[in-house]
């Protein structure tokens, strides 16, 4: 008992040790405009676009995948988040959401018009590929009933010399603890690159040192979840959005849920996998 004990102490030592560097290195990647995406451990082809594995545990998956998205389809979403831009938001815990200065950004939600699928709707094309994707990675089955909208998010670089740049600290998507999945929150993310700036904005993996430099038109695909445990990523899926210097960089990100459906959409659950309903008559 004793060995195991000095075992578990000594993990967590190290994991403390890795998390303390890449904190430390986190300003230095962002600011170094030659370091390119991290090389990956292996290429495959999904529906003839490349994907580069970057990371591939059980429960921490990252992905990109090349030419993901459409000019068209880009635009599509730009027009319909036009009108609706505001600040940037995080989660606050309890199913809302507030301002933060971890995250400065504009964004917008974009409904996906499902019944305009079959007439070949611009967004739900690429809605419908972005699902797709998830199950091709994920034997989840995963429907789009209950998922949270589309969003568009936009950074805009204003020089060197701005103290407050555009960027997102870096954050877990969702539970990163290792402990076990709470129904109806999320396990996986895609981040689509519809504009990339001229200095700035890579997507830094600090835990996995996996350094991601926005392509237009790529997808950088991760999950969270192991299939068979259920369990969370421990930390390895943290990431960042690198500030952006100049230029603009505009993505669209889908935030996908385990455990929603029509009649229990992702805003019915509370970030301890509990529906609202069942709390209030506890």
């Amino acid at each position: 008992m004793r060995t195991l004990i000095r075992a578990n102490e000594e993990i967590a030592f190290q994991a403390s040790v890795r998390t303390n560097m890449a904190s430390q290195l986190e300003n230095y990647t962002c600011a170094d405009e030659t370091l390119n995406t991290t090389h990956a451990k292996r290429t495959e082809t999904w529906r003839g676009k490349k994907v580069s594995i970057m990371i591939d545990r059980p429960a921490s998956r990252i992905h990109t995948i090349e030419d993901f998205l459409t000019e068209d389809e880009c635009e599509a979403v730009e027009s319909a988040a036009k009108p609706i831009l505001h600040d940037a938001t995080v989660a606050d815990g309890s199913g809302g959401s507030h301002l933060s200065d971890s995250r400065k950004a504009k964004q917008a939600g974009i409904r996906v018009h499902w019944e305009k699928e079959k007439d070949g709707d611009l967004i739900a094309r690429l809605s419908r590929r972005v699902y797709d994707y998830v199950n091709h990675v994920l034997p989840f089955d995963i429907q789009e009933d209950g998922q949270e909208d589309l969003m568009s998010i936009q950074y805009f670089g204003r020089g060197p010399d701005d103290d407050k740049p555009d960027r997102y600290m870096p954050h877990c998507d969702g539970d990163c603890n290792g402990m076990l999945f709470k129904p109806g929150n999320r396990m996986a993310t895609i981040v689509m690159y519809c504009e990339i700036p001229k200095v700035g904005g890579a997507t830094r993996f600090r835990n996995s040192n996996i350094h991601v430099k926005p392509k237009k038109y790529a997808a950088t695909f991760f999950s969270y979840i192991d299939p068979d445990t259920m369990k969370m990523d421990d930390g390895f899926t943290e990431h960042s959005g690198c500030p952006v210097v100049e230029g603009e960089k505009k993505i669209v990100t889908q935030w996908v849920r385990l455990g929603v459906d029509y009649e229990n959409p992702w805003n019915s659950f509370n970030t301890l996998g509990i529906k609202y309903s069942d709390a209030d008559n506890q």
